[in-house]
């Protein structure tokens, strides 16, 4: 399964201007893949930052608890509120809805 994993924090623990949370992602950053392998999540995109105070991380595994130990260990809840959307690649989404009755 699929997922996007967005992480939005405010500016004043944005890492470019808070010096903990930047000392924390100058720690952590180098282990995100290997968290990841960890707990049996395949990073598929990213992570991806914008000046929007928005992390954007596309991840695959086939279970969200992997998914959420993943996300406490790498410390990301810790200075971001995190959203987890739960998705499939559009060539799925189509068939999906091939086979689906429309509402109206």
């Amino acid at each position: 399964m699929h997922f996007v994993v967005l992480g939005t924090h405010s500016a004043e623990v944005c890492p470019t201007s808070n010096a903990k949370t930047k000392a924390l992602l100058q720690e952590i950053a180098p282990q995100v893949s290997t968290l990841a392998e960890k707990h049996g999540v395949t990073i598929v995109a990213g992570p991806f930052a914008n000046r929007e105070h928005t992390l954007v991380v596309i991840v695959e595994t086939d279970r969200a608890d992997a998914l959420d130990s993943f996300i406490v260990d790498s410390r990301l809840a810790q200075w971001n509120r995190v959203r987890i959307l739960p998705s499939v690649p559009m060539q799925q989404a189509m068939q999906e809805l091939q086979e689906t009755a429309s509402l109206f």
